[in-house]
């Protein structure tokens, strides 16, 4: 399959319906709905459905997969229509191949402090994108904690990498620097644009305000 054109910026961990809505139409070219059981920014699949359905074609749509079971993960693009497969855990190269091509859906690969998820040999699978977030011992993201940009920006020279998104404790006040330091093909937030004291749900404002910085740091960057 043809992989589609690569969002710039992704919104992710949205489970409140209304709330997804107007993120959708934030400028953001992406959202992300977090199906891992153990998130606090778990979305149930009815209401993923309805999010799904009110805004394909606006933004891409990622589904956020921890350990989840084959079964687990076609049933949930079945239903959603994912433009994404995000594996946020510990899954294998080779499982990965096997939800690409039955699914014929592209992956995304997360990777915690490190510009290497698999050893993949030369001829084998790769990611059609890289994902790399924090690295908190037995925290599978979501920590609000910094990714390591200096690593991050050798992203470049890593046979494999096509497509680096990055994410990891990302806000309104630092994603300009960090599109600098790091060009990264796309940037991922949930908890820095998170209303207080309410996981899944976003502060509009606080997005907007994410996103437009995000747009003007990337507007920058390619006319460099």
């Amino acid at each position: 399959m043809s992989v589609p054109e690569m969002f710039r910026i992704k919104i992710c961990g949205l489970n409140d319906f209304e709330n997804a809505i107007a993120v959708a139409h934030s400028g953001a070219d992406a959202i992300g709905l977090n199906f891992f059981p153990g998130s606090k920014r778990k979305v149930d699949i009815e209401t993923a459905e309805r999010i799904a359905n009110t805004v394909r074609g606006e933004v891409q749509l990622v589904g956020l997969f921890v350990n989840a079971d084959h079964d687990t993960i076609a049933e949930t693009h079945r239903r959603i229509g994912l433009d994404w497969i995000q594996l946020h855990g510990d899954e294998s190269e080779s499982f990965a191949e096997t939800i690409y091509k039955e699914l014929n859906v592209p992956i995304m690969a997360a990777s915690r402090g490190s510009l290497v998820r698999w050893e993949t040999l030369p001829g084998g699978f790769h990611p059609h994108a890289l994902l790399m977030d924090a690295a908190v011992p037995g925290v599978y993201g979501g920590t609000g904690e910094l990714s390591d940009w200096q690593l991050a920006a050798t992203w470049h020279t890593m046979p494999g990498i096509s497509r680096l998104v990055l994410a990891g404790g990302l806000t309104q006040e630092n994603v300009a620097q960090a599109i600098h330091d790091v060009q990264p093909s796309a940037v991922d937030v949930a908890g820095g644009v998170e209303a207080a004291g309410q996981p899944g749900v976003k502060d509009l404002a606080k997005v907007e305000a994410f996103v437009a910085t995000a747009h003007k740091a990337f507007a920058a960057q390619a006319s460099s």
